[in-house]
């Protein structure tokens, strides 16, 4: 999948497959191609519980590699022929029951807790009906020495209370969904994401920085901050929406959430209003809302106000709703002019 950028288009780094995307016979091979192509190579055994099925959603990063499973009983090994670079594998139930095995132990993970193992090494693991699984690949060395004895820590249960474990989990999910797309297009923002996850794993795994250690990067402050945007995106055409209310459901106070966006030069209130406008201007210039009223297309996205919404358009836009939506509507039908020549020549 491509996304805009510019007058060119990139690469999507967020892809999807479903053992449903091919013939029946088909389907095991498919899974195992595709997922080990981008996450770990191993071999799949659906067992007893119902028909096989798995449909994973991946995001593929310089340095990181995220992906969500929904899938049937199946019983996965890594054999020694398929082995690979090494690489920390940090293993999250998300739903189910997932048992990890490695060096001959044995990590029984319920939801919200994890296990870890290394790519280089064979390694098998047992997933109960309708497991929903969250798998993270980075580079052993890009931890450094953020972590201290990492074999001791392989295939043992994470508890789901450990810190940096919730925010990792939210923050690899978010970094999955359709709207991030756009949100990868440069290089810089998938560099900081990355980073922001090699911080939440070290966060997770525990170990403090020595005295003499730089700064650790505020890869929690930032994994907080991109949970509370895209609450915030969900829930924008509210308008009751306030800091008090995003900060209750982050188990936050209100003061730590204005804090995050004053980091990023910004007010929890201009990032709501942005959202708001940048609904309003979609609807305006979409043809699915052609009819529909404009101040009705504005109480929709969570003005209260119509004088202040006028205003506040006018001011990010250089035009009135009207304008801009009179501009789209004479587009289309250049557009569709365009359309037609090219269908008669």
């Amino acid at each position: 999948m491509d996304v805009p950028k510019g007058n060119s288009r990139v690469a999507s780094p967020i892809d999807r497959f479903a053992s449903d995307d091919v013939p029946e016979r088909e389907r095991i091979a498919f899974v195992r191609e595709a997922y080990g192509r981008t996450v770990v190579k191993h071999d799949i055994e659906p067992q007893p519980g119902g028909a096989f099925y798995w449909r994973s959603t991946l995001c593929s990063l310089p340095g990181l590699t995220l992906a969500s499973t929904d899938c049937s009983a199946v019983h996965t090994r890594r054999t020694a022929a398929q082995v690979d670079s090494d690489d920390l594998v940090i293993n999250v139930t998300v739903a189910g029951k997932r048992v990890v095995r490695q060096r001959g132990r044995e990590a029984v993970c319920a939801p919200g807790e994890a296990a870890l193992t290394r790519s280089r090494e064979i390694a098998s693991c047992d997933c109960t009906p309708g497991s929903q699984l969250l798998n993270l690949r980075i580079p052993v060395d890009s931890l450094g020495a953020r972590v201290g004895d990492l074999d001791a820590l392989l295939a043992r249960t994470i508890p789901a209370e450990t810190g940096g474990l919730v925010l990792l989990i939210r923050y690899a999910e978010m970094m999955q969904r359709h709207e991030m797309t756009a949100a990868f297009a440069s290089a810089q923002a998938r560099s900081l994401a990355v980073a922001h996850v090699y911080d939440l794993v070290a966060l997770m795994l525990g170990r403090p920085p020595a005295t003499d250690d730089p700064p650790p990067p505020l890869g929690a402050a930032a994994a907080r901050l991109i949970a509370i945007k895209s609450d915030i995106l969900r829930c924008a055409h509210d308008q009751d929406l306030s800091a008090a209310a995003i900060a209750a459901r982050h188990g936050v106070s209100a003061r730590y959430v204005r804090k995050l966006f004053e980091r990023e030069n910004l007010t929890f209130s201009a990032f709501v209003l942005a959202r708001r406008l940048d609904s309003v201007h979609r609807m305006l210039t979409s043809p699915d809302h052609t009819g529909r009223p404009i101040s009705d297309i504005a109480f929709a996205c969570g003005f209260g106000d119509l004088s202040y919404f006028n205003r506040v358009f006018r001011r990010q836009f250089g035009a009135t709703p009207s304008r801009v939506r009179a501009a789209a509507r004479q587009d289309d039908k250049q557009g569709g002019k365009q359309d037609g020549k090219q269908g008669d020549e």
